[in-house]
């Protein structure tokens, strides 16, 4: 038999070791990651429980760390704070229990390594409700004194069983906007000469997050003049700045909206960001969407449960769009987190989805798309 101390041993180290590929690679599915968590669940102990969760939030922590130094902060400080969080949170999880642990840290809207992300991914279409439903159950598993091993197995089975369910209701339907590859550059206006000049004439396309800073009238300009010249219809990636802080946005620019004495047209706005850097320490103010276009998530937010919550909530049945700049993150893969993330509580919703990546990806709106 495996002591205590030894299977929290194991469950703390394969926490990473699952996650990285399950994270990482694009043909590993998501919920890979969340076993240790069953394996915490199933042992009961509070060694357990704490092992289970050190282990899935080690490498979240670690690229948000790995973020934040990327935009200046110091690593000095940086790291044992990351530390700091992971230690706490698996102490949470040691006396309450994993699920609700994971429910206090629903709570916390800007907080981008729920588990519940990884739960979506094995109930694909069933909806906030079903994720929920499932979530009560694995939480009513954990509170058992006994049959535990035999209730756990009874909801991994009905998990399988819609997990390879090939109905089409559980799918996601595809996207109206077709990714293209982002057309390099030797510079950065070299970059956006490229774009400009391989968009269609009069398409509607969407470039990634962070593209220009609001003030500078140069970059304004310049795409200002590609959508006049080309009859285009562009949602661009902005950074704005509040308060000290910034704030991603998405404008709209058209002829229209690029007319001498107009005003760009705001597309969408984060609503949830990292505090104090790219957001508050609540939700803030909302944009609420034009009659045509997609719902945008902004970077982070494409993480967060809150945000896609807020989308259903919104009662339109809308294609969403991710927009992200990951340059902070030098070489590693976190589009691939992102969009496995993201995918699965798009999938969770039956929403389509794309993804605008500056320097890797933009947008374009099929053909024969509706708007």
């Amino acid at each position: 038999m495996i002591g205590n101390a030894t299977f929290a041993t194991l469950l703390a180290l394969a926490g990473p070791a699952l996650a990285i590929p399950a994270f990482f690679q694009a043909e590993v599915p998501l919920w890979l990651a969340g076993l240790p968590l069953l394996g915490g669940i199933w042992a009961g102990t509070r060694l357990a429980r704490a092992a289970a969760m050190f282990g899935w939030l080690a490498v979240p922590a670690a690229v948000s760390a790995i973020g934040l130094t990327g935009i200046g902060h110091a690593p000095e400080l940086v790291w044992p704070g990351a530390a700091a969080v992971v230690v706490s949170i698996a102490c949470v999880a040691a006396c309450t229990g994993l699920l609700p642990a994971t429910f206090l840290l629903a709570l916390v809207p800007f907080f981008p390594a729920s588990p519940l992300a990884a739960l979506a991914d094995v109930v694909p279409g069933t909806g906030i409700g079903g994720l929920c439903l499932v979530a009560a159950a694995l939480a009513w598993v954990e509170l058992l004194p006994s049959f535990r091993g035999r209730c756990l197995l009874a909801v991994l089975v009905a998990l399988a069983a819609v997990n390879w369910t090939e109905f089409e209701g559980f799918r996601s339907p595809p996207s109206p906007w077709a990714e293209l590859p982002e057309p390099p550059g030797l510079t950065e206006r070299g970059r956006w000469i490229a774009i400009r000049d391989s968009l269609p004439e009069g398409s509607a396309a969407v470039l990634g997050e962070a593209v220009f800073h609001a003030g500078d009238a140069s970059a304004l300009d310049f795409w200002c003049r590609a959508a006049a010249a080309k009859d285009l219809t562009l949602f661009v990636g902005v950074t704005e700045t509040s308060d000290g802080a910034d704030r991603g946005a998405v404008w709209r620019l058209d002829r229209e909206t690029c007319r001498v004495g107009s005003t760009p047209g705001v597309a969408a706005r984060a609503r949830l960001g990292i505090p104090g850097i790219t957001g508050d320490w609540r939700p803030m103010p909302f944009v609420e969407p034009g009659a045509a276009g997609p719902h945008f998530l902004i970077c982070l937010e494409g993480f967060l449960p809150w945000s896609w919550a807020r989308l259903l909530a919104s009662g339109a049945e809308r294609d969403v769009v991710v927009l992200s700049n990951d340059g902070a993150f030098g070489a590693l893969p976190v589009a691939v987190l992102r969009r496995k993330a993201a995918g699965a509580l798009a999938a969770l919703l039956k929403r389509g989805i794309a993804h605008a990546e500056t320097g890797r990806t933009l947008l374009v709106r099929a053909e024969g798309a509706p708007e």
